[in-house]
């Protein structure tokens, strides 16, 4: 379907236009976008929760002007990522902290959240840790935390996603399924449409995130024992062909979530999103109009 959000003459997404604003906590400046309207879902905002590396511009903007058509969205960044202030959180854990913190001074008491790879790790966290403010959780290219059942990542994958800049086979690899360059292509032209970009996320900040990533990912954090306490409804969204979280990964989350559903999408990889944005924010659309539902 096409999003009447997108002029396709000269390809404008409203994400790419919409100004970048700033909340200052606790001597900490988060940088975040919004767009998209509340009608219809009980005024709770989607949040969206970035992967590695990522800044607010890393985000699909056809992805999130699709998302946008229905919901309320706030695209955010964490301390020291992007044009956002502070130190880098070394923790899942401390990340969740700053996102709850950055919720509440927008003025929310509940929201729902996306997280997208990393940012799925930081979702579950907060989850957990904040039941009251997370209504329910939508996870894309991500995982559970480890345990002896979950299968590794490709040898190649992160020697890949720590190169400084990424060619067109980089982004293929890290996001896509093999042979998806066309995709990858357009999924990158998209992006470079921003002209106000944010700063590069710094070497810093990279290596406090590649730390928390392999605590979470090696089971030393123990997130995975505690899904059994997440009790608010979780979409689970990735591809069969994910260098990162194998689908077996995807299954053994579903399995441990009390209330989960889960979208495997074939022949595609560790952005599902990316390579399918109508498709998957239809998904999500349909996902949150039921806890909508549910609510009123």
């Amino acid at each position: 379907m096409t999003s009447p959000t997108i002029q396709r003459g000269d390809q404008r997404y409203r994400s790419n236009d919409v100004e970048t604003q700033y909340v200052e906590v606790d001597e900490v400046r988060y940088a975040y976008r919004e767009l998209g309207a509340a009608d219809g879902s009980n005024g709770i905002p989607l949040v969206f929760l970035n992967r590695f590396r990522g800044t607010l511009d890393d985000w699909d903007p056809e992805f999130v002007d699709a998302v946008a058509e229905h919901r309320h969205v706030i695209l955010f960044s964490d301390a020291a990522v992007g044009s956002s202030t502070g130190t880098a959180a070394t923790t899942v854990d401390g990340k969740a902290e700053n996102a709850a913190a950055f919720i509440r001074a927008l003025g929310y008491s509940a929201v729902d959240v996306l997280g997208f790879s990393m940012g799925g790790f930081v979702a579950q966290a907060l989850a957990l840790d904040e039941p009251d403010l997370v209504r329910s959780a939508v996870l894309v290219g991500s995982g559970p935390g480890g345990n002896a059942e979950t299968d590794p990542h490709t040898d190649l994958v992160f020697g890949i996603a720590l190169k400084p800049e990424y060619a067109l086979e980089d982004v293929r690899y890290l996001f896509f399924a093999e042979g998806r360059d066309a995709e990858t292509q357009a999924y990158m032209d998209r992006n470079a449409e921003r002209r106000d970009r944010e700063p590069l996320v710094v070497p810093e900040t990279i290596q406090a995130m590649a730390g928390l990533i392999m605590d979470f990912m090696s089971g030393k954090t123990g997130h995975y024992e505690r899904l059994g306490q997440l009790s608010q409804p979780v979409l689970i969204v990735s591809g069969d062909s994910d260098n990162f979280f194998p689908a077996k990964n995807q299954w053994l989350l579903y399995r441990e979530l009390p209330n989960a559903q889960l979208a495997i999408y074939p022949q595609a990889g560790h952005g599902p999103h990316q390579q399918h944005p109508h498709e998957v924010a239809s998904q999500v659309h349909r996902f949150l109009d039921v806890q909508d539902r549910a609510q009123a």
